[in-house]
């Protein structure tokens, strides 16, 4: 965003937020329209582009905003509740999914727009808003403990990351569909429980473990 945008008033600033908000969160990227946009907003085309070079730049920054507020949501939570992160990975997962399941149902306007970066024509665009994600990602859960992981800590993040999207699918999926709150939530917790078992313990029974295969070696290598 240009500099006229940041010396802008608070409240002038936040109304072309919002605008830009509603508009991609109902339409996507593709289908939005600067014209509708500042329709929205009551401003001419060319009080738009004071503002923002392109509709790529004004999406970015909304993506951006809209990870932003998610963490520092989480950030906020994590801080009110004294919550000391574990350096169990998984159970800081387990935590955090929690409060981001109580973001996503206060604010249905943020995950509007963190569904439409799913599955985007653009693979710069894609690119970009995943970097910001994992950026986000990276500042709760990157500092998790790595010594008692049996597998590469990247490897495992990323992992990690591929469940958060799913159950986030899933979550908003069944949400449409379920208007009791609380139980999609306990599905999703539960979901988190069954997967968070299954990379602790494994597929396997203790007794009933398969015999070696390339696959059974930790780091990939079966030398």
């Amino acid at each position: 965003m240009k500099r006229t945008f940041q010396n802008l008033g608070k409240e002038k600033r936040e109304a072309i937020i919002d605008a830009c908000i509603r508009e991609f969160g109902e339409h996507g990227y593709e289908k939005a329209t600067t014209d509708s946009i500042i329709r929205r907003i009551g401003i001419s085309k060319g009080g738009l582009y004071e503002y923002v070079s392109s509709k790529k730049e004004l999406f970015l920054f909304i993506v951006e905003y809209t990870y932003e507020r998610l963490y520092d949501y989480l950030r906020r939570r994590i801080k009110e509740e004294s919550i000391i992160l574990s350096g169990d990975i998984l159970e800081r997962i387990y935590l955090v999914s929690g409060y981001a399941i109580d973001f996503y149902v206060e604010h249905p306007e943020f995950v509007a727009i963190i569904t439409k970066t799913y599955a985007l024509e653009d693979d710069s665009l894609a690119n970009t808003i995943n970097t910001f994600f994992h950026t986000q990602f990276l500042d709760i859960f990157g500092d998790s403990d790595a010594d008692t992981l049996a597998y590469e800590k990247d490897r495992v993040i990323d992992l990690l990351i591929w469940l958060l999207l799913k159950t986030r699918k899933d979550f908003l999926d069944e949400l449409k569909l379920e208007p009791d709150i609380q139980k999609v939530k306990k599905g999703y917790m539960d979901n988190w429980r069954f997967y968070i078992s299954v990379l602790r313990e494994g597929l396997y029974k203790k007794d009933k473990k398969p015999a070696a295969s390339p696959f059974n070696h930790p780091r990939g290598d079966a030398g």
